[in-house]
């Protein structure tokens, strides 16, 4: 069975930026509104973490919560409560249904678990094929889950875990490959680094920000998902796999920028922005300039200490109308870093949704005012 990581393992460390020589003094951080939605956060990325010790999940589930139908993130959710619950037939409902909707190759992963659990040995490796063609490509899930035991033995299984291999090393090397890079027309003051959304793309990601990053001075550097999440949608990953695709892309502006000492700023949009601040959470303190987040909660419990939060600008924002269990994890997670003594800028603006808001020019200009780039020279 594929969870989503439940605890990320030390990361590999950004190339070190030339800082400025002085942090400029933190703004007054705007009151964030009163926490009105309790209840666990969402995870949307590849193989979204089933609850601990989930109820059986009935098949019901999908008449009375309309949104699951569409969604094959939620499905594919839904499917792993039922398998912790050892309902096999439900589970394969909801993880059918999240293959069909959104060719998820950790659902058709999933499927394979059931199969093996079944005995259905030649499904099972059908499933896996289906996902290893999706790009399914966590060898080491692979390895140690104990649903998969039955298929080992097989002659097949050395074939299963080579694809897995090349699927990841394609993925990775992917991040720069089929990332955006764009210069600023005259010398870069600084490096942004923008990650998208596990339902969007780099284009998607950089679009609002290329006039304003042009005006900065600012390099701006948008890399890929290293990891396949839905049909030609791209998801992060484990978060050593985030780290290192941002720090390729980091190495990759500096390289076109013709130097090698340019502060960085990282933002990240929807799931985007919880993997920005994850990231620099867990770099050394003063590696990263200013992270921001627009839509995209952040996780006290992917960074504990949070050591590179401790002194870049940290600016925040939501839609004001995004759906409750959204914003009340964006909230929960505002208020985590103000109990770490943190002052983080916040923001509402209008619209709904958890990724840009209505007006991404008003989201985009907020978040690098609060940052506070560099002007150019």
């Amino acid at each position: 069975m594929k969870n989503a990581p439940a605890a990320l393992a030390a990361l590999c460390l950004l190339s070190a930026p030339a800082l400025l020589a002085q942090s400029p003094p933190r703004p007054t951080p705007k009151p964030a509104p009163p926490q009105t939605q309790s209840g666990a956060g969402i995870t949307v990325q590849s193989g979204p973490e089933a609850p601990k010790g989930a109820a059986p999940a009935a098949v019901e589930d999908l008449r009375l919560l309309p949104d699951a139908g569409a969604d094959p993130f939620t499905l594919e959710r839904l499917g792993l409560g039922a398998l912790q619950a050892n309902d096999l037939v439900k589970a394969r409902t909801f993880f059918e249904k999240s293959w069909k909707l959104g060719q998820l190759p950790t659902a058709a992963y999933n499927l394979a678990c059931v199969d093996a659990r079944e005995k259905k040995i030649d499904a099972a490796f059908a499933n896996l094929d289906r996902a290893l063609g999706a790009g399914f490509d966590d060898d080491a899930t692979l390895r140690t889950d104990s649903d998969l035991a039955p298929l080992r033995p097989s002659p097949r299984w050395a074939g299963v875990l080579d694809r897995a291999t090349r699927n990841r090393a394609a993925g990775d090397a992917a991040a720069v490959k089929e990332g955006i890079f764009v210069a600023p027309k005259e010398r870069a003051v600084a490096i942004l680094v923008l990650l998208h959304d596990a339902a969007s793309s780099p284009i998607a990601v950089s679009g609002p920000f290329v006039a304003p990053a042009q005006k900065r001075g600012l390099f701006l550097a948008a890399p890929r998902g290293p990891g396949k999440s839905a049909d030609r949608k791209f998801g992060w990953g484990s978060a050593d796999r985030a780290t290192a695709a941002v720090d390729a892309a980091v190495s990759e502006a500096r390289k076109r920028a013709g130097n090698a000492r340019l502060p960085v700023y990282v933002v990240g949009v929807g799931r985007g922005g919880t993997e920005a601040l994850t990231i620099v959470a867990r770099t050394p303190h003063g590696a990263v300039a200013g992270v921001g987040s627009i839509g995209g909660p952040f996780d006290p419990g992917a960074a504990r200490e949070a050591a590179g939060l401790r002194g870049p600008q940290l600016v925040l924002g939501l839609a004001r109308d995004a759906e409750p269990a959204r914003s009340g994890a964006f909230h929960r997670g505002v208020e985590a870093l103000r109990k770490m003594g943190l002052s983080p800028v916040v923001y509402e603006w209008p619209g709904t949704g958890d990724g840009f808001p209505k007006d991404p020019a008003l989201a985009v200009a907020d978040v690098l005012g609060g940052l506070k780039t560099p002007a150019r020279r």
